[in-house]
C-alpha cells in the first residue's frame, strides 16, 4: 500500500503578516498580476484557477537563481567570457551577503500567494459550480507549491523565516515575557511585526512544515484533475507539467523523505509514480524534450515555462548561457567539459549530445538555447523557450534505488540505476560487473543523477544530501575543488570542508 504519510508531526505555526512592512514587501506580495480582484474573485473555478496560476507566476521568471543556486556551485559549471561578478561569487564559492541572486523574495512572493490562496478558499461554499471536489485540488495545489518553496529555502540558506499563515485583523504572538498575546495587526508596531514575520526559523519545524503540506497534497490532489474540473480545455502537453501534479507531488514527497532518512516511505512514493510511468522515457525522443519538440509530459513531472510580454525579450538562462550577443547571450557561464568527459565517460549516452555543444569553437549550455542534437539550429534571438525541469520521471527511478540501496536492498536498487541507463543508451550493469556494497552504488546512482540533471540546479544539493544526510565525508570539498585550477584546489577543497560555507548568506535589509 502507498504511504501518505511521512510520520506523525506536531509542531507550532508561526504567524505571517501579509502587509504593514514596506522595507519587506517581497515577502507580503500576494497579488497574482494578472488582473484579478482578489476581494470579488472566488465565486467560480475559473476564478480560483486564475488565482492558482498567480502563484506560480512569481516563480517562473526567476529559474537563473535556481540554476545558480544548485548548478553554478558545484563541478559541472565554470565561467564563461562574460563578466558579471556577482556571477562569479557562485562560481568561485564566495557569495557575499550582498549578492542580489541571493535575494529569494519570490519564493516568498510565492509563498505569500499559496497562504492568501488557502485563505479565500477557506472562504467559498461549495456548490454544483464549485464542488468540494474541485476546491480540493486547488487546496492542494497551494500545499505542493509551498511545500516546494520552502524544500529550496531550507536546503540554501543558512536563515530564513517561516511563514505558514496569513494574517487578516488579528495577530496573536508570544511576547518576552512569555505572555500569549493578542492585538488588532494595525496597533502592532513595526518591530513587533517583524518579530512575528521574519523571525529566523528553526529548520526542524521548517522540514515538519514541508512534511505536513506534502500530505496534505498528497491526500487533496488527483490524477489528471484538470480533466475533471475543465471538460473540453485543451491542455497541452507544457501546461500539463507547468501545474502541480498528484505524480510531482509523489516525486518530491520521495525526494524529501529522503533528506529526512525516511528510505521506506521513500521507495513507496516512488512506487506510486512507477505504476504510473514504468518507463523514465525513450532514448531516441529523450532529447526531444530539453530541445522543445516533444511532449515534455513523458520525461518531465512539473517545470517551469517563461511567458513573453514583449518584443526583445530573453530569458536569464539564454542570457547567462549563450555566447551570441546578437541572440540576447552575455556566455556568463559554460560547463566544465573536463569533468563532463569524466561524468559522460560511456559512449552511446543520447544526453550528452543534448546537454552541451562547442559552438564557434565556444563550449556552451546546449539545453537552453539549441534546438537540435547536430548543434546547427538555435532558438530564436531573445526567446529561448527552454522550459526549466525541476522534477522527472527519472528523479522517482533513482531516488527509490537511493533508498533501496540504503535499506540494504542492492538488488533492488540496481535495478532503478538500470532502468535509467537503459533508457538513456547506457549498457544494464549485470550484477557480476560491479561492486555491490552500499557506497560504491551509490556513487552510480548519483553520477546517473547528474547525468540525467545537468545544469537543471540539482547537482550541488545532491552533493550536500550526499554530505549533510547520508554521512559521506568531504564530498563537496573533493568534488566541487576539482574545477579550479590547479593552484587554487588545495585553498578551495580547505574552504568547502567548513560546512558554513554551503549555504547562502542572507542580505541583512532584508531583516530590517
Amino acid at each position: 500500500m502507498i504511504m501518505k504519510r511521512f510520520f506523525t508531526i506536531r509542531f507550532i505555526v508561526l504567524l505571517a503578516i501579509t502587509g504593514g512592512l514596506s522595507a519587506c514587501s517581497d515577502f507580503f506580495d500576494v497579488a497574482p498580476n494578472n488582473g484579478v480582484d482578489t476581494e470579488k474573485y472566488y465565486n467560480n473555478t475559473n476564478d480560483i484557477n486564475g488565482g492558482a496560476f498567480g502563484i506560480y507566476s512569481a516563480l517562473a521568471p526567476e529559474v537563473h537563481k535556481l540554476f545558480l543556486w544548485g548548478s553554478a556551485r558545484a563541478d559541472m559549471v565554470i565561467a564563461g567570457e562574460g563578466e558579471d561578478a556577482y556571477v562569479s561569487e557562485f562560481l568561485n564559492n564566495k557569495v557575499t551577503a550582498l549578492n542580489p541572486y541571493t535575494d529569494y523574495g519570490f519564493l516568498y512572493k510565492a509563498i505569500a500567494r499559496c497562504n492568501h490562496h488557502l485563505n479565500a478558499i477557506s472562504r467559498v461554499k461549495p456548490s454544483d459550480i464549485v464542488t468540494p471536489s474541485a476546491l480540493e485540488v486547488f487546496y492542494g495545489e497551494a500545499y505542493f507549491v509551498r511545500a516546494w518553496c520552502y524544500f529550496q529555502l531550507v536546503r540554501t540558506f543558512k536563515s530564513f523565516p517561516l511563514i505558514t499563515e496569513e494574517l487578516a485583523e488579528t495577530a496573536i504572538y508570544v511576547n518576552l515575557a512569555g505572555e500569549t498575546v493578542s492585538m488588532k495587526t494595525l496597533d502592532l508596531t513595526d518591530e513587533q511585526l517583524r518579530m512575528i514575520a521574519l523571525k529566523p526559523a528553526d529548520k526542524q519545524e521548517v522540514w515538519k512544515v514541508i512534511i505536513s503540506d506534502l500530505n496534505k497534497a498528497l491526500r487533496l490532489l488527483k490524477d489528471e484533475w484538470y480533466l475533471t474540473y475543465y471538460p473540453g480545455f485543451s491542455m497541452g502537453p507544457v501546461q500539463k507539467i507547468i501545474r502541480a501534479s498528484l505524480l510531482s507531488t509523489y516525486t518530491l514527497a520521495c525526494e524529501v523523505a529522503v533528506w529526512n532518512k525516511q528510505y521506506r516511505e521513500a521507495s513507496e512514493f516512488a512506487d506510486y509514480v512507477l505504476n504510473y510511468k514504468p518507463s523514465p522515457g525513450a532514448a531516441e525522443t529523450w532529447s526531444s524534450h530539453f530541445l522543445g519538440t516533444g511532449d515534455a509530459g513523458s520525461y518531465t513531472l512539473w517545470a517551469f515555462m517563461y511567458y513573453y510580454s514583449g518584443a526583445f525579450e530573453t530569458t536569464r538562462m539564454q542570457e547567462f548561457t549563450s555566447s551570441m550577443e546578437s541572440y540576447g547571450g552575455r556566455y556568463l557561464v559554460q560547463p566544465n567539459v573536463e569533468v563532463l568527459d569524466a561524468i559522460f565517460s560511456e559512449e552511446g549516452d543520447v544526453r550528452r549530445r543534448s546537454s552541451w555543444m562547442r559552438i564557434d569553437r565556444k563550449n556552451v549550455i546546449w539545453k537552453y538555447i539549441g534546438k537540435d542534437e547536430a548543434g546547427k539550429s538555435m532558438r530564436d534571438p531573445y526567446r529561448s523557450d527552454a522550459p526549466f525541469h525541476l522534477l522527472k520521471v527519472a528523479d522517482a527511478f533513482l531516488f527509490k534505488g537511493i533508498a533501496e540501496n540504503r535499506l540494504g536492498n542492492a538488488g533492488a536498487a540496481l535495478q532503478m540505476l538500470n532502468a535509467v541507463r537503459g533508457n538513456r543508451g547506457l549498457q544494464k550493469y549485470e550484477q557480476s560487473q560491479i561492486p555491490l556494497d552500499m557506497i560504491s552504488l551509490e556513487n552510480m546512482l548519483f553520477t546517473e543523477r547528474a547525468r540525467e540533471s545537468a545544469f537543471e540546479g540539482q547537482r550541488w544539493y545532491d552533493l550536500l544530501l550526499q554530505e549533510e544526510v547520508l554521512g559521506r565525508k568531504n564530498v563537496i570539498a573533493e568534488t566541487v575543488s576539482k574545477k579550479y585550477p590547479k593552484d587554487q584546489q588545495v585553498a578551495m577543497y580547505n574552504h568547502l570542508k567548513n560546512p558554513e560555507n554551503w549555504y547562502l548568506p542572507v542580505e541583512p535589509e532584508r531583516w530590517k
